[in-house]
């Protein structure tokens, strides 16, 4: 079984050490209040990038797809606090090694032109990562198929899978089957395509979602005292860091048929 790298979402420095010292493998850095892949202000990404050790991936979202096409395209930003990243990621410490993307009103669109635009603005050594929503009516996105389909035959390597809808949808395991997940990553895999799976995991979630054998499994409110917008804190980290890496699909099928 392979091991999931356990990826923690930071909205600070401050927080960029709590989650390392529980154990996250991967630092994500994002503004929780602006969203699912609400994107930090340059400042914030500036001293998140030097708090980063430097043998630590780090990882930041970019926002919602057809803002970051906006900017690309020369008409504006629709987030006036999230200003073209051309313009501010060269000026970093040390680059991430991704962004993320999400995927929201692209159902109707030729999002995987826009994608491939996106991210060919970004710096070369950059990757973009699409994200897929679980919960895709509520988010007008394509469904996650339909983006695994797309990296398979353009060769992105890597695809998130998170929820649009951080209030109503529920969590990734209230939208999506165990078995479902398996197949998804499993799919993926044999096509060299690394999947990501994020939303709204509690502590008892990870290990369900872990036994799936993602590259990694994504979180935040797991690992905050006070939910999606507290704060992390190093106990809840160590804590999900276990399930991630101990978890085991059979031992926690019961938990799942009672939600």
């Amino acid at each position: 079984m392979r091991r999931p790298s356990l990826l923690v979402s930071v909205r600070c420095a401050d927080e960029v050490a709590s989650a390392i010292e529980g154990g996250a493998e991967i630092i994500d850095v994002k503004e929780p209040s602006h969203g699912s892949l609400g994107m930090a202000s340059p400042e914030t990404l500036t001293a998140c990038s030097a708090a980063v050790p430097e043998h630590y991936l780090w990882t930041l979202a970019g926002g919602e797809l057809l803002d970051r096409r906006r900017h690309v395209d020369g008409r504006g930003d629709s987030d006036a606090t999230s200003p073209g990243m051309a313009v501010f990621l060269p000026e970093l410490k040390r680059l991430p090694y991704a962004v993320k993307f999400g995927l929201s009103q692209c159902r109707d669109t030729e999002w995987t032109g826009i994608f491939q635009d996106v991210a060919a603005s970004l710096p070369v050594t950059v990757r973009a990562i699409p994200v897929a929503y679980a919960d895709w009516q509520a988010a007008g996105s394509p469904a996650v198929p339909a983006v695994l389909d797309a990296a398979i035959l353009y060769g992105w390597s890597t695809v998130l899978v998170d929820t649009f809808d951080k209030a109503e949808s529920g969590s990734l395991l209230d939208l999506v089957s165990i078995e479902t997940l398996q197949d998804w990553v499993l799919q993926a895999s044999r096509h060299g395509v690394d999947v990501v799976l994020a939303g709204r995991l509690s502590l008892q979630d990870v290990s369900v979602v872990s036994a799936c054998e993602p590259m990694a499994v994504a979180v935040r409110s797991a690992v905050c005292v006070g939910g999606r917008n507290g704060r992390v804190d190093t106990r809840l980290v160590q804590m999900v860091a276990s399930e991630c890496h101990d978890g085991s699909v059979n031992g926690q099928q019961n938990s799942i048929v009672e939600k």
